[in-house]
């Protein structure tokens, strides 16, 4: 009896729960009103709700009373919260989502930077990539065939559109390097310092560069030292002209490295016919250390210590006085650490560092003895916040502390620069494919006195899932060379205006952009400073009256997709620029820029072989060079400058180890390339200016003993 009387009861309770039901109906719209299918609609803390239409319509019905929560939620946007009243009132409520702005979805500025890392999609060089590409596994050497660098052959240095060597700085993990390059003797250039293998990621910034760095009025190399190495593992390297040996061994939250190789190029340089009347050949020694401390889950401390000492002499042509000949040698010895460490700390990502580079150079050039000694020592610090949902903050400060002491024979001067820095920037996403850098840098220079203030500002709209548009401008501050310091007190910054507009696409393996620019010098440092090469010109005064420009237009294109296993690039820069500056009596354009350059790499694995074989081929159009009797000040041109280097690598296993052994050619057409002409004194005797051979070789084999894979 009392189961007929429950029954009877929730049978009569049924219309007064229908009767008591709210119905809630609407549409689910993006910010664009476009439908949102699949969205989650619901009353929160109860269980009735529904998922959206195709068309983002939805409808549910629910037996909650009185107040209550309508929440709607869909992936990659902003969860919908609404108060709403339900009275037995159908309610047809249209609800708008707001996508979520998140770092990893949203677009990356990027005008005037290719960047190559692990937590960016637009990978242009990775440490194979440089190995692989030319013939001298340089990192600099590869860098020239990007679009925007220039392609030097007589001295060393990062050229980029239409700037000098010194406008360009090389970053380590945060930290400057004064001297980057090896030291050279006149007309021949040197490598790069640091092996490409040191480092994880790559940002080669040919303009327009963020305002946590600065003093360079072009380009920023910013480099990411290796994290945490995967394993333990013993390297053996032997080479036609020395040989090395690394080793790494790893713990469970520690890591040590240590690395050391002998170079002496003089049995080398006697079997292969050289155009350089050496003394000595180069011989040098390097060795290098790197410790790594997991301290925290987030936090890992770095340091990087590396020694290098060399000896080369030569003897110069004397165009003054033929057949005499000028000796000239060379004792370089160089010293460079840093230590840095990165954590996070609740919503804070925090970093320190600090670095500390000692350079000597010992020169006798026609027996006067010249000593240049070199002290750098910074410190710096930034902290990176989320603020608000959409915006990130980031700042800090820096100080670097100089010292030059220079000795020719009996004269000396010393010179001591201190100089601090100040930044803040801001990265804004307004939307997922919408996003701005908006930042501000300020410096002092004790020698100088004076303050700067440099603005940076950089948009990014994404077009679609692969390609976007970027623009950037900003201001760019840089303290004059040693040089003109030593010899006047009254200078001012130097300073140049960027203006970036680039269109990119980042597919599956394959990346096109090109880029269009604009660069303005303003206060450009004048006045004559005996240098190598002294050129025959009046002497130009000491000020900051120099100007100039330059614009251009860049073009990339990698494709690693299209071939089976092969991988291939092409870049092109056309570049128009003039300056007037250093011991220039008139605009021109100056001896370092080409008006236009291509390069080509080609690069295929052969799995049936276990080999590599890669082509680098570089263009570039005639630059400028001083003819004492031309009226035209650098009227004349060399011609066009043509290089195709191949190097093949063949992956063994030999007792248990993986072995590489590396096989390259300069050259390898035999193009007789001049990088430019020196002239006597009179002008009646020119002598060019060559590279050291028409062709180099190189023949390595690298031992890995520990390699557990024979593609790292």
């Amino acid at each position: 009896m009392k189961g007929i009387i429950s029954i009877c009861i929730l049978v009569s309770l049924i219309p007064a729960a229908i009767y008591c039901q709210t119905k809630i109906t609407g549409k689910v719209l993006d910010s664009k009103g476009s439908p949102l299918p699949g969205a989650n609609i619901y009353i929160k803390g109860s269980y009735d709700g529904t998922t959206s239409k195709t068309d983002g319509t939805f409808s549910f019905k629910t037996n909650e009373k009185g107040d209550a929560i309508l929440v709607a939620s869909f992936v990659g946007y902003k969860k919908y919260e609404n108060k709403i009243t339900l009275k037995k009132v159908d309610l047809k409520i249209d609800i708008q989502l707001e996508e979520e702005i998140t770092q990893m979805n949203a677009v990356v500025v990027s005008a005037g930077s290719f960047e190559a890392s692990d937590e960016k999609k637009g990978v242009i060089l990775r440490p194979l990539d440089v190995l692989t590409t030319g013939s001298t596994a340089d990192l600099y050497t590869s860098l020239s065939t990007l679009p925007g660098a220039q392609k030097i052959g007589e001295t060393e240095g990062l050229f980029v559109r239409g700037g000098s060597a010194s406008e360009a700085k090389t970053i380590i993990d945060e930290m400057i390097v004064q001297k980057p390059f090896n030291s050279s003797v006149p007309d021949l250039p040197s490598r790069g310092r640091f092996s490409p293998m040191l480092f994880k990621g790559t940002v080669f910034s040919t303009g327009g560069y963020s305002a946590q760095y600065g003093q360079a009025l072009s380009s920023a190399l910013i480099l990411k030292t290796q994290d945490m190495p995967t394993q333990t593992i013993t390297a053996i390297n032997l080479m036609v002209y020395g040989f090395g040996g690394s080793h790494t061994q790893l713990w469970d939250n520690t890591a040590v490295s240590v690395e050391g190789a002998y170079y002496n190029l003089n049995p080398y340089n006697k079997v292969f016919p050289q155009r350089v009347d050496w003394d000595k050949s180069t011989s040098s020694t390097s060795l290098s250390s790197n410790f790594r401390q997991k301290i925290t889950e987030n936090g890992l401390l770095k340091a990087f210590v590396s020694y290098s000492k060399s000896e080369v002499s030569l003897y110069l042509p004397d165009l003054d006085n033929l057949p005499n000949k000028t000796f000239y040698s060379l004792k370089p010895e160089d010293y460079y650490s840093n230590v840095s460490y990165r954590d996070i700390l609740g919503d804070w990502n925090l970093f320190g560092g600090f670095s500390y580079s000692l350079d000597k150079d010992r020169i006798n050039a026609a027996g006067n003895n010249i000593a240049q000694d070199q002290q750098l020592t910074q410190a710096k610090f930034t902290a990176n916040k989320k603020i608000s949902d959409n915006t990130y903050i980031t700042f800090g400060a820096e100080t670097q502390n100089t010292l030059y002491d220079d000795t020719y024979n009996q004269l000396n001067v010393k010179l001591n620069e201190i100089y601090t820095a100040g930044f803040v920037e801001s990265d804004i996403y307004f939307t997922n494919d919408l996003a701005a850098k908006i930042g501000i840098r300020t410096e002092h220079s004790k020698v100088l006195d004076k303050f700067n203030l440099a603005p940076r500002i950089s948009f990014a709209y994404r077009l679609g899932n692969y390609d976007q548009l970027n623009f950037a401008y900003g201001r760019f501050y840089q303290t004059p060379e040693k040089d003109f310091l030593i010899m006047y007190n009254k200078f001012n910054y130097e300073n140049a205006d960027h203006y970036i507009a680039n269109y990119q696409y980042l597919g599956e393996n394959q990346t096109f952009r090109i880029e269009f620019y604009y660069k303005q010098y303003h206060d450009l440092v004048k006045g004559t400073i005996y240098t190598y090469p002294i050129l025959n010109v009046p002497v130009v005064p000491f000020s900051n009256d120099g100007a100039g420009y330059a614009k251009g237009i860049d073009v990339f294109w990698r494709d690693g997709k299209t071939f089976p296993n092969c991988d291939y690039w092409v870049s092109y820069s056309c570049l128009d620029t003039k300056r007037e500056y250093s011991n220039y009596p008139t605009m021109a354009f100056p001896t370092f820029a080409a008006p236009h350059t291509l390069s080509i790499v080609f690069k295929r694995w052969f799995e049936s072989i276990t080999s590599f074989l890669a082509f680098t081929y570089i263009h570039a159009s005639g630059r400028p060079y001083f003819n004492p009797n031309n009226p035209e000040f650098l009227g004349d041109r060399t011609d066009s400058y043509n290089n195709l280097s191949m190097n093949i690598s063949y992956v063994a296993r030999w007792f248990k180890s993986y072995s590489v052994i590396f096989f390259s050619v300069d050259n390898l057409l035999g193009f007789a390339n001049v990088y430019g002409y020196r002239y006597s004194t009179d002008g009646k005797i020119r002598n060019p200016v060559l590279p050291p051979s028409l062709r180099s070789v190189f023949l390595g084999i690298f031992i890995s003993i520990g390699e557990e894979n024979q593609y790292q």
